[in-house]
């Protein structure tokens, strides 16, 4: 089961490749995670103030819905990993357990002293 979920987190990942000549935009990101898999990028956000860089290996997470804007930055090509800003659904097993759990919750002293 592990095995098939790890799968499953892995397929809703999406990775983009980005030369000089194009860039990559994502509408509405707001909780997306970038990773730099390969060399340099520049990304811009909407309503933000800051422009980013980064390099290989290094990570960023939109911060405003609107208009974010992906470029290479002094490299010929960059590979970004979007991870999507929604947890992955939970399995079956996980969601069951997690409900018949919540049934058996151990009631609060107050209560217990009304009793």
């Amino acid at each position: 089961m592990d095995a098939y979920r790890n799968l499953v987190e892995f397929s809703d990942l999406s990775s983009i490749g980005i030369t000089p000549k194009k860039v990559a935009s994502i509408k509405d990101g707001r909780g997306m995670r970038l990773r730099a898999e390969t060399g340099s990028v520049w990304i811009t956000e909407h309503r933000s103030q800051e422009d980013v860089c980064l390099t290989a290996g290094e990570t960023y997470c939109i911060k405003h819905d609107g208009l974010t804007v992906i470029s290479t930055l002094r490299s010929p090509f960059a590979l970004v990993t979007i991870e999507p800003s929604i947890p992955v659904a939970t399995t079956m097993a996980e969601r069951f357990w997690s409900f018949w759990a919540a049934l058996y919750v151990m009631p609060s002293r107050a209560t217990m002293a009304g009793l």
